[in-house]
């Protein structure tokens, strides 16, 4: 078998929602100043496997989760997210659409001469 097919063989993909997981865990540990040490100690679990989870390269179990929250001072649920973070980009083009038309609402003539162009440029 070659070396490529070999390493793609062993490796697991998890689902989107450990990724979620990861970044949760991470978030909440770092908000509340914690070490991975810390939080590998509280739950009863090495610091390469908080490392490993926090890198979504590891998914735990229903036990470990709980245990995991326990160390964080939060519930299973805080740290499983169950949707996914929005696209920053559709984020961004919603509130450039909301200030846009709040400017296009209330401007007069001069401000409008002046906007034209500029979307003309933009766009173009």
């Amino acid at each position: 078998m070659p070396p490529d097919k070999k390493a793609q063989k062993g490796r697991i993909t998890h689902a989107a929602i450990v990724r979620r997981f990861a970044d949760r865990l991470k978030e909440r540990r770092t908000a509340l100043g914690l070490t991975q040490a810390e939080v590998a100690e509280r739950a009863d679990v090495t610091v390469n496997y908080v490392g490993r989870l926090e890198a979504a390269g590891a998914a735990p179990g229903i036990d470990l989760l709980d245990r995991l929250a326990q160390a964080l001072g939060t519930t299973a649920a805080e740290l499983l997210p169950t949707d996914p973070p929005p696209d920053p980009d559709e984020v961004l083009r919603a509130e450039a659409r909301r200030l846009f038309e709040a400017l296009v609402g209330s401007a007069d003539r001069n401000t409008l001469q002046l906007l034209v162009p500029l979307l003309a440029r933009l766009g173009g």
